[in-house]
């Protein structure tokens, strides 16, 4: 069992519901529980962390990496999500906010799970991008997608890497 807790640091409308949908994407069959996660919310004594927050803030948690007040990362037992992409997505993504939401929120647990970013990061162009993709900026000629591929689970599935890996592991 993964158990998870959620903190949404904001209080604006536009991440209202974080919290739900976060639980939504960690329970839906479509996503890590198909590798085997048992992933459950609690509410103070899990041992990892789903924080939404504002860039400084993301910045802070996710030291030593760089995410310049704009992205999110996984580090150590945080995943630390930027408030700015929750509410818009970016540029480069093309499908629907919430479509992103999910993504951002399976690809930066999936670092918590162990999953590294695929190379290539696009491996069939106009296919589905791999949900460990960083589909935030590089589509790469994939489609947006968010959920994991059929061997993005077959690869976590294996839990040969440990749960939530610190800075040098990624």
């Amino acid at each position: 069992m993964v158990a998870y807790r959620v903190e949404r640091r904001t209080n604006d409308d536009a991440t209202a519901g974080f919290e739900e949908t976060v639980e939504a994407t960690l329970s839906d069959p479509r996503g890590w529980v198909r590798a085997g996660f048992d992933l459950v919310r609690r509410a103070e004594d899990a041992p990892y962390l789903i924080v939404l927050a504002e860039g400084e803030e993301v910045d802070r948690l996710c030291l030593p990496y760089d995410t310049y007040g704009k992205y999110s990362c996984q580090n150590g037992p945080v995943v630390a999500l930027n408030a700015d992409r929750w509410r818009t997505a970016t540029p480069k993504w093309t499908a629907d906010l919430p479509t992103f939401r999910q993504m951002l929120v399976n690809h930066e647990v999936g670092h918590l799970l162990g999953q590294k970013h695929p190379r290539p990061q696009c491996p069939r162009r106009g296919q589905p991008a791999p949900v460990m993709n960083q589909q935030s900026t590089e589509l790469d000629g994939c489609l947006p997608n968010p959920w994991p591929l059929d061997w993005e689970v077959a690869l976590a599935a294996r839990h040969d890497r440990p749960l939530a890996p610190g800075p040098d592991r990624r």
